[in-house]
């Protein structure tokens, strides 16, 4: 679980990072699920990390669709390797 923040715009964001394990470039699909501390789903997110070459790390900034208020937790959903 990552504590998100709040941009300029009043959207809850978060930062992902991947690390590519394959021997070969890839690509990543990460679905954060934004939450509050009841679990109760606030807002659902898909960021992609495009093009990380084999062995390295990529990083992308996910971004909720709607101001969402009081104690957001970020929760990965599920993460896909292509």
């Amino acid at each position: 679980m990552v504590t998100p923040k709040t941009d300029a715009d009043g959207r809850t964001t978060v930062g992902v990072t991947v690390r590519n394990t394959a021997d070969a470039t890839k690509s990543f699909a990460v679905q954060l699920n934004l939450t509050s501390p009841d679990g109760t789903l606030l807002d659902a997110v898909v960021v992609t990390v495009d093009d990380v070459p084999a062995g390295r790390s990529g990083s992308a900034t996910a971004r909720s669709s709607h101001d969402l208020s009081g104690d957001v937790r970020a929760v990965v959903a599920r993460a896909v390797r292509y």
